[in-house]
């Protein structure tokens, strides 16, 4: 991949839990780095639960291997990203590493408020 098409910036945070004074947990999440990466919508399919209609939005990034790898070192599941510019949230489900070109490839999921 042409490095020139790492043109979207991504804020990687993690999930993080807070006591709240009152002997429970409040839910937050802190930013924990940004990378560079060649964004892609792949496809949104649609659902019908409950009587309510609901869209999936399933997202593509491609980055460098070496800026993800503090992820991978920290072996959560409570990772998620942002899109810089927007305020909508993706949960990550897979990462891919590629020794080709070193290359990984992360897919998202919208996350819906």
């Amino acid at each position: 991949m042409n490095p020139g098409k790492l043109n979207t910036r991504i804020i990687i945070k993690q999930l993080t839990k807070a006591a709240d004074g009152f002997g429970g947990y409040q839910d937050g999440s802190s930013q924990f780095t940004e990378i560079w990466a060649n964004y892609k919508e792949l496809r949104g399919p649609r659902s019908s639960e409950n009587g309510q209609r609901q869209t999936e939005t399933f997202v593509q990034l491609i980055c460098r291997t070496d800026t993800i790898k503090a992820i991978n070192a920290g072996a959560s599941s409570n990772w998620f990203f942002e899109v810089e510019g927007e305020s909508v949230d993706y949960r990550i489900n897979d990462i891919y590493q590629s020794d080709y070109k070193n290359f990984t490839t992360i897919i998202g999921v919208k996350v819906e408020a």
